[in-house]
């Protein structure tokens, strides 16, 4: 698996993730354990606009970093152990639990760990 295919996979996940919170928003949310309410709704949807942006942007990395995807790889590594930190404290006291939160806890470790290592010179 090279560092490409890791970007793709990534950006796919992140456009799966945007949609659901975007047009499935009370299911996605319930699914990580959260009430639902309207502001949580709201808050739902503009989060499934950023993971459509990062989607984007990921997909795009491959195209753009030319000579420096490695650079880009490193920086996507500490982005995805940045989620696995808060999304892991989120479950670890409770707050958030469920498929949403551990499929994403299990995928960010994941996908940091094929980062970092893939991207190192």
């Amino acid at each position: 698996m090279n560092l490409s295919l890791i970007f793709k996979a990534s950006a796919a996940v992140l456009f799966i993730n945007g949609l659901m919170a975007l047009f499935m928003t009370d299911q996605f949310m319930s699914m990580a354990d959260f009430d639902v309410t309207t502001d949580m709704h709201t808050l739902g949807q503009f989060m499934g606009v950023t993971f459509l942006i990062f989607g984007i942007i990921a997909w795009k990395t491959v195209d753009l970093a030319g000579d420096n995807l490695a650079a880009f790889g490193k920086v996507y590594a500490l982005a995805e152990a940045m989620w696995v930190g808060i999304i892991g404290f989120h479950v670890a006291t409770g707050v958030a639990g469920g498929a949403t939160a551990i499929g994403n806890l299990a995928i960010s470790s994941l996908f940091a760990v094929l980062f970092f290592v893939k991207s190192r010179d």
